[in-house]
């Protein structure tokens, strides 16, 4: 019986490791070291040295958790959980995969990004509408209605990827990163009407998370 009961806490322990490697281009990051940093207080949750531009970090995993990738003066999300996280670097961007949560985590922000990166053309497609000698009413028209279309996609595309992750560690890490941008915009502690219907609707698991009940506190002057 003792031997039944050592094997399964061995088990558990086994289940409960996480372990992220990679490689690092230290010509671009200037890097010697590698850390994982929470992301509510930066304070260091794993590190190790990069030998040969390559590094590797293995830890007890305690609860699931969204932390910084530190190389230098380069940082990436990386979902802290069970299994092989693999950090890869491509197209001038380090990209983290090989656990489920990481996956779908970077699959949404490269679908995202492609979003983010048409908003940015807009100024060079104003530009080179005025040299072809388009009117500037036409432009303004023209390239208000693109912005609002694509603003429209990126907020539908966050409010999808929320509630979709309601029941894990990325509702709530997405959630905050709006909530943080949104009080940022006015220096104060507010929310939008997004995020208000997100949080309206929210299960009470999320509503209860300690990081929204700190938010939403601070918006209520509590």
């Amino acid at each position: 019986m003792v031997w039944a009961v050592l094997a399964v806490v061995a088990l558990a322990s086994c289940s409960d490791k996480y372990s992220v490697s990679g490689t690092s281009l230290q010509s671009i990051y200037g890097a010697n070291t590698a850390f994982l940093k929470s992301t509510e207080d930066a304070h260091t949750v794993d590190s190790c040295d990069i030998v040969h531009g390559k590094f590797s970090m293995t830890g007890i995993l305690d609860s699931v958790q969204c932390v910084q990738l530190v190389l230098g003066n380069m940082s990436v999300p990386v979902v802290l959980e069970q299994g092989n996280i693999e950090v890869s670097f491509a197209n001038s961007t380090l990209k983290v995969g090989g656990t489920p949560l990481n996956d779908k985590f970077y699959q949404f922000l490269t679908s995202r990004d492609s979003l983010t990166m048409l908003l940015d053309e807009l100024p060079h497609k104003e530009a080179s509408m005025l040299l072809d000698g388009v009117p500037e009413d036409q432009i303004y028209t023209t390239l208000g209605e693109e912005e609002f279309d694509l603003r429209a996609q990126l907020d539908k595309k966050d409010s999808n990827f929320i509630t979709d992750n309601y029941d894990n560690i990325l509702g709530v890490t997405w959630f905050m990163r709006l909530c943080t941008a949104e009080s940022m915009k006015y220096g104060f502690p507010t929310t939008n009407p997004m995020i208000d219907e997100l949080y309206g609707k929210a299960p009470d698991e999320f509503r209860q998370n300690k990081d929204v009940v700190d938010f939403m506190n601070k918006v209520n002057g509590k």
